[in-house]
């Protein structure tokens, strides 16, 4: 199967699948869905969307060129042939040869992961990128789309291992893109546990377990389809306890940005004040949250895990309204943009990139607001400005095919909301006396 077809399938059931999930919990009651945090989960997710289309691209390039000039292939053993398992015209057959090749294909790519996730939680630099993922103190589905694009930079450098074997860049994308799938379905807290399954597989039980906070959870369990290799490398633990999720030391934050980049800014400060080349080296790939002894300070010390509060401004209802609105419309055009980008990446990447810088800035925009941060009437008044010079200029000077039929709508309601911010300048958006802080 073609990897893009399938992702876009996958993606649909998704979807769906949230919106289940979240049916589900507000029948029974269960407060396992916040909106703030569901936008804020899907901002990250549309930006590690937008910034993953270029990564990839140029992982796949780099991928091709290894498999074809450094890898077994180029010495004649070509053990992965690139054909379907599976015949069905014009009787059903098996490609045995075929068949043992993809399942090796999805179980190596699995067994990568692996190492590749557990270094994520052992070297500061790899976590630098994984924290966003983790900085959420909820389990659910729409988990699984948080996630920092700069960590596909150290991801696909593993993959590499594949493409020394002779494994094809297309069934390399298609095993992991049924990996990223498969951990989609472990971010829920509905499913208990599954009996024989939770020996060799990662379920929702063992993987909530990666996500708690409690001392015996931490780095534990990183398989991403099977459990096994946790424990044949001493790194599983069983589910007793319901998870606390989300950071030792919370974030307290929904901006996208922060989210993203907070270790990052800590390493930075460290490095500044470190006195030695030594020190430098273990912040950067030392264990996460290691400080010299001279840098240590009581305010480093985590809280226990029963004791942390879960992060969770409550603004005015109108403005959550609009910042639901103002989402929904964000994230639609993100895809859109995603998915046109794949397309017309070479025809019309000036336009591409900035349209995509207009997003991020807009997703930043209205989580600040949702956090009733100063300044957050005026971000959202350069955002709807920025939106529509953007769309203006895209519908007129674009290479883009169709962009009308977005752009159009998209200009007009952002004209309505600068329009409706400027009215209830003084009511509706005044939120600069409620928190001082911009970030």
């Amino acid at each position: 199967m073609n990897s893009d077809a399938f992702m876009e399938y996958a993606f649909i059931v998704m979807v769906a699948l949230i919106g289940i999930e979240i049916f589900v919990s507000y029948i029974k009651g269960k407060q396992y869905y916040r909106l703030n945090v569901l936008i804020a989960d899907v901002s990250t997710g549309v930006i590690f969307a937008l910034i993953g289309v270029v990564i990839l691209l140029g992982a796949l390039y780099v991928y091709d060129q290894v498999e074809r000039n450094f890898s077994l292939s180029t010495l004649g053993y070509n053990f992965f042939p690139l054909e379907s398992p599976f015949r069905f015209s014009p009787s059903f057959s098996v490609n045995w040869k075929a068949l043992g090749a993809w399942s090796f294909a999805v179980v190596f790519a699995d067994f990568i992961y692996y190492w590749f996730h557990r270094h994520c939680h052992e070297i500061n630099l790899f976590w630098a990128t994984h924290v966003t993922h983790h900085s959420t103190q909820e389990m659910n589905l729409s988990v699984a789309f948080r996630g920092n694009g700069l960590q596909r930079i150290f991801e696909y450098i593993y993959f590499l291992s594949m493409a020394v074997l002779g494994i094809p860049w297309p069934m390399f994308l298609l095993s992991h893109r049924i990996l990223k799938v498969y951990q989609f379905v472990v971010h829920t807290r509905f499913v208990g546990k599954l009996g024989f399954l939770e020996e060799f597989m990662v379920t929702p039980s063992n993987h909530r377990v990666h996500h708690g906070i409690q001392p015996k959870y931490i780095d534990r369990n990183h398989g991403g389809i099977f459990i096994v290799w946790d424990r044949m490398f001493g790194s599983f633990e069983w589910e007793a306890e319901e998870p606390i999720y989300g950071l030792t030391k919370p974030v307290n934050s929904f901006n996208p940005i922060t989210v993203n980049l907070h270790v990052f800014k800590d390493m930075f400060f460290q490095i500044l004040k470190c006195k030695s080349l030594g020190d430098v080296l273990k912040t950067v790939f030392g264990p996460p949250g290691w400080k010299p002894t001279y840098l240590i300070t009581p305010a480093d010390a985590a809280p226990e895990p029963n004791k942390v509060v879960k992060y969770d401004p409550k603004p005015p209802m109108g403005v959550m309204i609009y910042v639901a609105l103002q989402a929904a419309v964000l994230m639609a055009v993100g895809l859109v943009i995603w998915k046109v980008a794949k397309i017309n990446l070479e025809k019309d990447m000036v336009t591409l990139g900035i349209l995509s810088i207009v997003i991020v800035f807009s997703l930043f925009s209205i989580d600040r607001t949702m956090e009733m941060k100063r300044w957050s009437r005026r971000t959202e008044v350069v955002r709807n400005v920025l939106f529509i010079l953007a769309f203006v200029a895209a519908l007129f000077y674009s290479n883009i095919p169709n962009i009308e039929i977005f752009a159009i709508p998209l200009i007009g309601l952002s004209f309505v909301s600068l329009v409706w911010i400027v009215i209830k300048r003084k009511t509706f958006f005044d939120l600069s006396n409620i928190s001082n802080t911009w970030y």
